[in-house]
């Protein structure tokens, strides 16, 4: 059979993982980018491959939480105040979404797709000889409150009712478990099945890897456009060109409804703004990464310093650093972490990055029902990093015709239509 020629468009991790598991297949890829491919959310992000993160971002008491925390300028999340009907809609769907049932339902899909994407990262790093800092050793839920301790308890039941390893620790089991950090706690969580690494240096690494080994991969191609005939995309068309492909892969992130739109086809979604820094130069960085609940801040002990992570801003399609966020980022961390209180944080530089968030928190994967040779892979909010591979090997079994690691009709990519 005749090997396929498959466009991708968008150069994240699952644009990347997508190319991989197609190359290796005999495809012949090409990937188009609009950006030099260096600055997107795989490369800021905290890092984190978590198969705890079973529930997702909608799910009930989030919306009520979100309408306290608008009322701070520093709080964790923020939706700035403008009349978008796309936005509308949205919060309308999330609202919808966040019920027990729904949740409930969401809870198995998340299951597979984290643990089967581990898994396949796993794999990565030990065939390609990819060094990347990976580390399984755990991640901590870090509870100022006793109030906060309780709620993730929950977490645990849900975690270990999965098999995964999870557990309950006072504060003295966890200053043992991680002695170079000082927390202001009453508690922790311990999920002993997570993972992390340094995004950015794996990115740079499977960049090499698939240019090596025959994937195109054009930076600074905006698409402009589609040329379809008879029920199928036959071009992607660029500024310079109309480039001609069997199959079309859009992997674009927060940007993917705005191609979709071209194509007259719904697909709700929002750039949800997170920001990251990196501390360097520090005494000694904390032995495992943390997410400090009460402000969901992360902290992941990196290659080259420690990075902080947070906060959510639906604020549209902009890499604008809204530094009050920043501030209350930096705030909420002298009070976690009382030891980084005398940090020089005037020498940090800020990133944003858009996570792009569907209204019940699961990705869109799969093909479009009105274009039988195009598939999306897009809006897995805070799960992108940890998704990535997983996807990619799902648009790429589609591709091939072959049985689907993952299936289920709440990924569907008009689910909404």
């Amino acid at each position: 059979m005749k090997a396929k020629k498959v466009i991708i468009i968008g150069a994240g991790i699952v644009g990347y993982s997508t190319a991989y598991f197609l190359n290796k297949s005999g495809c012949e890829v090409t990937i188009l980018e609009q950006t030099d491919g260096n600055n997107n959310c795989s490369y800021g992000n905290a890092g984190y491959v978590s198969p705890s993160h079973l529930v997702p971002l909608a799910s009930p008491g989030i919306i009520s939480q979100g309408l306290k925390w608008m009322l701070n300028k520093r709080s964790p999340f923020y939706i700035k105040p403008k009349l978008d009907l796309d936005l509308i809609r949205w919060v309308r769907l999330f609202h919808k979404a966040s019920t027990d049932k729904r949740v409930k339902e969401a809870i198995p899909v998340l299951y597979d797709l984290t643990v089967k994407s581990q898994k396949l990262y796993e794999e990565i790093l030990e065939t390609e000889r990819i060094e990347a800092g990976y580390n399984k050793s755990g991640l901590l839920m870090v509870c100022q409150t006793a109030q906060a301790l309780h709620h993730e308890e929950e977490m645990v039941k849900i975690a270990e009712s999965y098999g995964l390893e999870a557990s309950t620790l006072t504060r003295e089991e966890t200053e043992k478990l991680d002695p170079n950090v000082q927390y202001n706690m009453a508690g922790s969580v311990f999920f002993g099945c997570d993972s992390w690494m340094t995004p950015n240096v794996f990115m740079a690494k499977f960049r090499e890897l698939l240019i090596e080994r025959g994937v195109d991969i054009q930076y600074h191609s905006t698409l402009t456009d589609f040329k379809i005939e008879n029920g199928k995309v036959k071009a992607a068309k660029t500024k310079v060109a109309e480039l001609i492909a069997d199959e079309f892969i859009i992997t674009a992130g927060a940007w993917s409804p705005l191609l979709m739109k071209r194509l007259g086809i719904f697909m709700p979604l929002q750039g949800g703004k997170g920001y990251s820094f990196m501390m360097e130069n520090l005494p000694s960085n904390p032995k495992l990464p943390s997410i400090l609940v009460e402000a969901r801040i992360a902290t992941t002990p990196m290659l080259h310093g420690l990075r902080i992570a947070g906060t959510m801003e639906l604020a549209g399609i902009n890499h604008t650093i809204n530094q009050p966020r920043i501030d209350g980022i930096i705030e909420s961390l002298k009070v976690a972490m009382p030891s980084l209180a005398d940090y020089d944080f005037s020498s940090i530089r800020p990133w944003a990055g858009l996570r792009p968030c569907t209204p019940d928190g699961l990705p869109y994967i799969g093909r479009v029902s009105s274009l039988s040779n195009l598939q999306v892979g897009t809006g897995h909010a805070m799960l992108g990093w940890t998704l990535g591979p997983i996807t990619g090997k799902m648009l790429a079994e589609e591709v091939l015709g072959e049985k689907a690691s993952v299936k289920s009709e709440l990924l569907k990519v008009e689910r909404y239509n």
